[in-house]
């Protein structure tokens, strides 16, 4: 009796959990909605507010300028990330611990910090602000997210089966296309989705870096100083599922070990 009551608890109290993190989405989801621009009361469906978004040329360039922002910065993080991560999996040095631990600050420290510190890094480079600077500040966080996703998946492989490769006349880089590669490919995929979603959806650093341009989260933040509508619920709930969307495939991808092992 005590074990079912235990486990009503907390079906009941996850049931809790769940609807105050989602019930505020939901709410966005349906004043996007309504037909009235009131965001008081609730008037009737209505996908109008969806169709005036797709003939506002402004909200459009910064939509184009988010995923040129991200396509870029993600690229750069899946190169760069998948390589650091061989290194650390495969090279001792002295103080590979503490470069462990510094690669991870752009991830750890609050983004206000991490924007300033970019922003005061680019004027004394004497830099001219634009998505140029929003690019390379959002490569500081993704390429972390990929590089730890990439070593995680390497460090659960056997530097046996490369070697075995070897052993049947492969050369390093063969033995890398053909063996390793395929093995770490989904952690790759998974890793640059993640980077992908925080990168489209940062705004804190790109506020510090954006120069004259917008992206998509500060052209939301510059409607909402006007006050809430349903045309910012609008907007907010396509960038909400495209984002749950990158996440089930990231999710999707990031695998549980069953594509390096096969099913049994």
């Amino acid at each position: 009796m005590k074990r079912t009551g235990t486990f009503s608890f907390l079906r009941t109290y996850s049931v809790l959990v769940y609807f105050f993190l989602y019930f505020p989405l939901l709410v966005v989801f349906l004043y996007s909605l309504n037909a009235s621009r009131s965001t008081v009361r609730f008037e009737g469906l209505t996908l109008a507010w969806y169709s005036r978004l797709f003939h506002n040329p402004a909200l459009l360039e910064a939509l184009f300028n988010s995923l040129k922002v991200s396509a870029v910065a993600v690229s750069f993080a899946v190169v760069v990330g998948t390589t650091g991560a061989l290194f650390l999996n495969r090279v001792e040095f002295k103080g590979k611990a503490l470069f462990r631990s510094l690669s991870m600050l752009p991830i750890i420290l609050p983004g206000i910090i991490v924007g300033l510190s970019l922003l005061v890094f680019f004027i004394n480079l004497r830099l001219q602000l634009s998505l140029w600077t929003v690019m390379l500040g959002h490569m500081t966080f993704t390429t972390p997210v990929v590089m730890f996703q990439v070593l995680a998946r390497l460090q659960r492989l056997s530097r046996n089966l490369e070697n075995a490769a070897m052993d049947l006349g492969a050369k390093p880089h063969q033995a890398f296309l053909y063996v390793t590669l395929p093995m770490i490919k989904r952690a790759i995929v998974g890793g640059a989705l993640l980077a992908f979603t925080m990168s489209f959806d940062e705004i804190i650093i790109t506020f510090f870096l954006i120069g004259t341009t917008n992206t998509l989260p500060v052209y939301l933040y510059g409607m909402l100083r006007f006050g809430l509508s349903p045309e910012v619920y609008a907007i907010s709930t396509i960038v909400l599922g495209f984002s749950l969307l990158l996440i089930l495939f990231m999710a999707r991808y990031t695998g549980t070990g069953e594509e390096i092992y096969g099913k049994r």
